[in-house]
């Protein structure tokens, strides 16, 4: 299969700084996204520190013949460790910690890892399916189905964790694997998003025709016509027959 990705991050409305960050190993057909948390520029750091110890982790594992899944895992993990080992190191920075999603690509395989209320989704004829649950306090009211989800972008706790990289010493991240099929689409996105911009005018977007960077900036510019609360951060990526 053949990866086309391309990617855009906005510090938004209201914010000051931008904590987001996202990276794009295409030798390794590797992508994430992280939205860190923070005071002091914390948050910018926990992110930026995610995305190159899971590239770096990625690489170092090319060879190791282990399976996508446990690829991702360790990466995670990898990156966990050097975020919370540089929190205990200065002071300032503890209780720093970011979000993670990413997806690895192999043949016609693809494996999603996450930590926190980043998301992946797929986009397939059309259709879009969220491939991520978030790890978050509203997010779990939302899968006991006790609010909606049109509901949680309202609730007043909906930025609330209850899974971050970088916070404890030890962390599992969700994992999953799929087949990938020609046409297929995929976005890794911030909650600056998906706070504004729904489920189906994501698939929308991504199936008009817009080139990738347009359509990355398209959505950027949905969340902040409608308010742009948080960074908004949007990867995506597009499979093609070789």
């Amino acid at each position: 299969m053949k990866l086309e990705a391309a990617a855009a991050s906005d510090v938004g409305q209201q914010r000051r700084a931008n904590e987001d960050s996202y990276a794009v190993a295409e030798d390794h057909q590797f992508f994430v996204v992280a939205d860190g948390m923070g005071g002091h520029a914390a948050g910018q750091i926990a992110s930026q520190l995610a995305c190159e110890a899971v590239v770096k982790a990625v690489d170092v594992s090319a060879s190791s013949g282990g399976s996508l899944t446990e690829r991702l895992r360790t990466a995670v993990l990898h990156a966990n460790h050097e975020i919370f080992t540089t929190a205990q190191k200065r002071p300032e920075l503890q209780g720093m910690g970011t979000t993670v999603v990413s997806i690895l690509v192999a043949g016609d395989r693809a494996a999603v890892a996450h930590v926190g209320d980043s998301r992946a989704y797929r986009v397939r004829s059309g259709r879009i399916r969220q491939l991520t649950d978030d790890h978050s306090l509203v997010g779990e009211l939302v899968r006991r189905n006790e609010i909606s989800a049109d509901a949680a972008r309202e609730h007043p706790h909906r930025h609330v964790l209850t899974r971050a990289l970088g916070v404890r010493a030890r962390v599992e991240p969700d994992l999953a694997e799929l087949g990938l099929q020609a046409g297929d689409q995929f976005a890794l996105c911030s909650d600056g998003l998906t706070s504004h911009v729904h489920d189906d005018e994501i698939a929308k977007v991504l199936g008009s025709g817009l080139g990738l960077e347009a359509a990355c900036e398209r959505l950027v510019d949905l969340a902040n016509a409608r308010g742009g609360e948080d960074n908004i951060t949007v990867l995506l990526v597009r499979v093609d027959d070789e």
